[in-house]
C-alpha cells in the first residue's frame, strides 16, 4: 500500500503536460546546473556515470514507472536534465 502511494504521488508531481519534444538526432540534452548533484540523482546513479539507466531505476519504483516518459531523447537513460524535468 505505501509503495503505492508514494509511487502515485511522485506520478502526480511529474508534468508530462509539459515536457519538452526529444532532442534532434546527434544533439545533446539541455544540461540543468546543479542537477546532477542533486543527493536523489546521485543516489540512483550508483555507478557515477552521470546517467541514471534503466537497470539503475530498477531499484527505485517510483524512477521506474516514470523512466520511459520521462526519458525524452529516448537514448534509454536519464541525464541530469531529464531527471530533473521530473521533480519540478
Amino acid at each position: 500500500m505505501k509503495k503505492l502511494m508514494l509511487i502515485t504521488a511522485f506520478s502526480l508531481t511529474v508534468p508530462f503536460a509539459y515536457a519538452e519534444p526529444p532532442a534532434a538526432y546527434g544533439e545533446q540534452p539541455a544540461r540543468v546546473p546543479g542537477a546532477a548533484t542533486s543527493p536523489a540523482f546521485s543516489q540512483i546513479d550508483t555507478d557515477q556515470d552521470g546517467m541514471i539507466s534503466k537497470q539503475e531505476a530498477s531499484s527505485f519504483s517510483a524512477v521506474e514507472v516514470i523512466f520511459d516518459d520521462a526519458d525524452a531523447n529516448k537514448d534509454g537513460a536519464l541525464d541530469a536534465g531529464e531527471f530533473s524535468k521530473t521533480q519540478r
